[in-house]
């Protein structure tokens, strides 16, 4: 191919990736908010200490990440757009580095072409293009530059070009650890697509830097796995089990058109049928290249298997899925080769690519769609809040009681709008103690039915008081050990929220409800609540020893309740089953009765 058929069909194969997820710029920020409050927070020399000392890596160790994170924010500060366009073209020349590798590699550019233009409007892997959080697609670029590098050192052979390949595998490892395999996946390309005899000699010059490299990061990978969240939090396990977490990447790669886990039968089916057709055609051909692209789609996943399948996401198979759309094009490929130069073949061929192209096209766009209607929601009690309080006064904190959007949301959204006007977020999801009181200035917010969110300004004089007084010791193991009211006033029309904070000193074994009912001075009650913990989130028998749980209670107050004072909370702890109350006890074990009491409130207009 002439540089200028290159460079064209280069710009065409952006261009249509560039269209194609054009829409995702309305998806906005979600998630990964940690790096957007490190690289704004933190002087560069913590920031990169961050990425680069093991000791505070979680995930995996990704310096060329926390760089390129403090890139797009020297760029683009808060704005989404700047940081997701970014993602979007290099999503694009990770497409363009695929048509020149398989057309280098192949001596095919009309094939390098086709599965290009598959690949850079697949849908499959769409979210690690709109997520700005994730690496993806910053390691695929310099995993494929290095590919690159290598197959025009194996032509020149100039130490120039090796070094050149060398150094993409630098950025490669320190983006994501898929690029252990890329030392392997090059010998292969020499050995298998290039046809390089081997010479032991040869290969120890070659390869024998990238396995030196190669080493000291495994062993420092598994050092930060040891204690980050892969192992800790998301059960990553070896295993057989890793087999059968397999089958769904390899549903999705025989048939990539899925977003989601495939879950019907017919599709495994479809995936074994496909895989034997495809391993009977390699063998009978004994095709090096075809046996090639399966172990690097397979390899390229491997590290996701030992992770339970509820972690399932198409996402992950960003690099992968380059195999499948190079398959793709060559059963197009093999329509030529037996059709000829025929029009008609010809016509159908580009016809059913462009089909391709628009319906995938389409689908990415739906999923962009879906997408921002599901951060838009996300995002609704933020925008009233917003636009409510266009600033807040320092040292404001913000405390969120059942949001529907994550308290881990909501701290990057308020973060990133409030920036530098020290307002912080918390809320009943995080486990941690409310503590209202300790900022100049608090909001607690609720949620009527209709998902509107309803503000209660904090007073800093609580003058509640609990009897008996706190911690008060039940007859289960199960402790008060405190409350919190944003106020002793209660509004008519709105609600009295009280945040309980529980604790056992040894597993309770069974489950018990909390009662609370708001009486007025003479008794009768204005609003009742009866449930088991966090809205039944978090049922006594799960507790362990030494938990504090976290628990708001919301007491919708009608608008045409009694106006007065020296109304009270009376909280109670029952059997879940059987109803039965368990008394408070003191000390010496003897009944204090079968609740605590708070007060005095006022209902007032």
């Amino acid at each position: 191919m002439s540089r200028k058929r290159f460079w064209i069909s280069a710009l065409v194969i952006g261009v249509v990736g560039v269209v194609a997820y054009l829409p995702g710029l309305k998806v906005g920020f979600f998630n990964g908010w940690w790096y957007l409050e490190w690289v704004s927070s933190m002087d560069l020399p913590r920031y990169l200490t961050q990425f680069f000392d093991p000791a505070n890596v979680t995930q995996g160790y990704r310096p060329a990440q926390g760089l390129f994170v403090l890139f797009q924010y020297t760029l683009f500060h808060f704005n989404s757009d700047g940081w997701l366009l970014t993602q979007l073209l290099l999503h694009a020349a990770n497409s363009v580095l695929l048509f020149a590798i398989v057309g280098r590699i192949g001596k095919n550019w009309r094939l390098a072409l086709i599965a290009a233009l598959v690949y850079v409007v697949s849908p499959v892997f769409s979210l690690a293009v709109f997520w700005h959080a994730v690496v993806d697609p910053l390691s695929a670029f310099f995993y494929l530059l290095t590919i690159l590098l290598w197959t025009k050192y194996l032509e020149t052979r100039r130490g120039r070009d090796w070094a050149l390949t060398f150094g993409a595998f630098v950025f490669a490892l320190f983006s994501k650890e898929i690029a252990v395999f890329l030392p392997f996946f090059l010998f292969l390309i020499e050995w298998w697509l290039f046809e390089t005899p081997l010479d032991l000699a040869r290969l120890a010059r070659q390869y024998a830097p990238f396995l030196l490299m190669l080493i000291p990061f495994v062993l420092l990978d598994l050092n930060v796995q040891s204690h980050g969240e892969f192992v800790g939090q998301f059960g990553f396990k070896i295993g057989p089990q890793m087999l059968g977490n397999l089958f769904p990447y390899l549903a999705v790669l025989t048939l990539p058109v899925f977003v989601e886990k495939p879950v019907d039968a017919v599709y495994y089916v479809w995936m074994a049928a496909a895989v034997l057709v495809y391993l009977g055609i390699m063998l009978y051909k004994k095709s090096a290249a075809l046996l090639f692209l399966g172990i690097f789609a397979i390899l390229n996943i491997a590290p996701l298997l030992g992770f339970p399948l509820e972690y399932f996401n198409t996402r992950y198979l960003y690099t992968s899925m380059m195999a499948s759309a190079v398959i793709i094009a060559l059963v197009v490929e093999q329509g030529f080769k037996f059709f000829g130069k025929r029009r008609l073949y010809m016509l159908v061929a580009g016809a059913a690519i462009a089909l391709v192209v628009l319906g995938s096209s389409l689908r990415v766009a739906d999923a962009a769609a879906g997408l921002a209607e599901y951060t838009r929601e996300l995002r609704v009690p933020f925008h009233d809040i917003a636009l409510q309080h266009p600033h807040f006064p320092a040292d404001t904190f913000l405390y969120f009681v059942y949001p529907k959007t994550s308290v881990t949301e909501l701290e990057g959204l308020f973060y990133t709008r409030y920036f530098g006007e020290g307002v912080s977020v918390d809320g009943t999801d995080s486990g941690r103690i409310a503590d209202l009181r300790r900022h100049n200035t608090a909001f607690v917010y609720y949620f009527d039915p209709t998902g509107r969110s309803i503000e209660i300004p904090v007073d800093q004089n609580d003058t509640t008081r609990a009897t008996p007084p706190l911690p008060a010791r039940f007859q289960v193991p199960i402790s008060l050990d405190g409350y919190e009211t944003p106020s002793s006033a209660v509004q008519r029309g709105k609600a009295l929220v009280v945040i309980l904070n529980w604790s056992t000193p040894s597993q309770p074994g069974q489950d018990y409800s909390v009662s609370a009912n708001l009486v007025d001075a003479n008794g009768n009650v204005i609003s009742r609540y009866d449930g088991q913990p966090k809205r039944g989130a978090a049922p006594t028998s799960t507790w362990r020893r030494g938990m504090v749980v976290v628990d708001a209670i919301v007491l919708p107050v009608s608008a045409d309740a009694p106006l007065g004072d020296n109304a009270r909370l009376e909280i109670g702890l029952h059997d879940h089953a059987a109803a039965q109350p368990i008394p408070v006890i003191d000390q010496n074990g003897q009944s204090l009765g079968d609740k605590v009491v708070i007060g005095p409130f006022s209902i007032v207009k």
